[in-house]
């Protein structure tokens, strides 16, 4: 093999490739990239680890066709460090790179050990946009779980029914959900999981493709692809029956609140330095009529901390509701959203806090589980939901906080908030296991949080 290519072409195709090869390859011929040459002038890299492969082109002037297996690190490190028109000649598994200011020889593994692309069989097609596409793991990939013995948790669910579809995230104690719609019908309902560690390397791809592509899916039985101008990348599925997470997102809410999405950032990120460092529990209370949301938190023997910003009320209910959330799960929630206003919904203060941009390119929201707030953040209201609150008291004791949210069929469900103990196909969200507790000793059992005048004046 022979062939004179660009170095920043080479290098795109090689660094793209690299994505899908293992850190510790299993075999040693994994931790090499494949280079094919063909007569057209078409030039590919090859990347895998059994579990992902991504297959990516580019064009070159080819004088002999022929591959080679190379080692991925050495040869993506050798190519991106040198500039100008770079020559590759191949001869015995050995490749001699010759650039503008020298030349270097790499020694690679046998060409046909390398595994072949895995196909499917009668695949489903099916097309989507790029852009849309991007926008839907931006938006879930977040939420997946990194437990491995959930396994099937760790990916994004996708589902498509008719011309509808969505993309759902969830580790039990936080949920994303994508939705919108494609320019085809499907007779037949469309359900798949995919590794959230393959869409976290396709959403790098995404990143870099045009605005306008179009990213062709070929689904089957136990692979998938995703075809993009010069790139494909292969994954297989995850097996396994997905948590039904349509039924824990509330059909109704009794409060909705419209804030600026970076003024509340900032104002969680402001009292998140005086929360606990192990509960990270943020009480806020909506005021209605001062049209504010104000924060909350404290820490023992370090002190405590009050904000508040802006916000436009849409409710039937005069009464101002608090709700306690542990803080670092809704910073993580609204940098996922690109809007700058967001919508959050809500009931209860035990019951499910929805966050959605206002606008955006797809339907997007976010759930995230309350945490109950009893002494030294102030009494929250929890009088129509059945809760049932308490703390590990002995050791190999566990308590379990029950919370009870209204399904699509309009009946009650039960949410699990402890440990799922068996493999039972009922979805489980799971709050954090802590109750927010009075973190002063032979003081007040309760605090009101105070505004921002009285903590000045304090």
């Amino acid at each position: 093999m022979k062939l004179t290519i660009e170095q920043s072409k080479l290098a795109e195709i090689l660094e793209t490739a690299y994505l899908a090869i293992s850190p510790k390859p299993t075999d040693p011929i994994l931790g090499n990239i494949l280079l094919i040459a063909d007569e057209d002038g078409i030039v590919s890299a090859t990347g895998t680890n059994l579990n992902l492969t991504i297959h990516t082109t580019t064009t070159a002037n080819v004088e002999i066709s022929g591959q080679v297996a190379l080692p991925a690190k050495l040869l993506t490190d050798t190519v991106s460090n040198v500039r100008g028109e770079i020559t590759l000649e191949v001869e015995n598994q050995a490749c001699i790179i010759t650039h503008n200011s020298g030349k270097c020889r790499l020694i690679g593994g046998k060409s046909d050990e390398f595994p072949t692309l895995p196909k499917g069989e009668n695949p489903t097609e099916i097309n989507l946009s790029a852009k849309k596409l991007q926008a839907a793991l931006e938006g879930t990939l977040y939420c997946a779980s990194s437990d491995e013995t959930k396994l099937v948790l760790t990916g994004v669910n996708f589902k498509i029914d008719a011309n509808k579809w969505q993309a759902a995230s969830t580790n039990s104690h936080k949920l994303a959900l994508v939705t919108g719609t494609l320019d085809s019908e499907y007779s037949d309902p469309i359900n798949f999981t995919v590794p959230g560690k393959s869409l976290g390397e396709l959403n790098k791809i995404l990143s870099q493709s045009a605005d306008t592509s179009v990213c062709n899916i070929l689904l089957s039985d136990k692979t998938i692809e995703f075809s993009l101008p010069n790139t494909k990348l292969i994954s297989r599925l995850l097996e396994g029956e997905y948590p039904k997470i349509n039924s824990l997102i509330p059909r109704s809410f009794e409060y909705e609140f419209t804030l600026e999405r970076k003024g509340f950032e900032s104002a969680l990120k402001r009292v998140s330095y005086l929360a606990e460092r192990k509960q990270k529990v943020v009480k806020i209370l909506w005021e209605l009529e001062a049209t504010q949301a104000t924060l909350y938190t404290e820490a023992t023997d370090i002190g405590d901390a009050v904000d508040s910003v802006l916000m436009k009320s849409v409710t039937s209910n005069s009464e101002n509701i608090s709700i306690g959330l542990n803080i670092d799960y809704l910073i993580e929630g609204l940098k996922h959203i690109s809007t700058d206003e967001i919508v959050v919904r809500c009931n209860k203060p035990t019951q499910p806090v929805i966050v959605c941009p206002m606008g955006g390119l797809l339907n997007q929201l976010y759930l995230v589980m309350p945490v109950e707030i009893k002494q030294g953040f102030g009494k929250v209201n929890s009088q129509s939901t059945k809760t049932e609150v308490s703390t590990q008291s002995e050791p190999g004791t566990e308590e379990v906080t029950e919370v009870s949210t209204q399904t699509e069929s309009g009946t009650e469900e039960v949410i699990n908030v402890a440990q799922a103990t068996d493999d039972s196909e009922t979805p489980q969200i799971e709050t954090p296991s802590v109750v927010a507790k009075d973190t002063t000793k032979g003081k007040s059992t309760s605090r009101s949080p105070r505004t921002k005048k009285e903590a000045a004046t304090a």
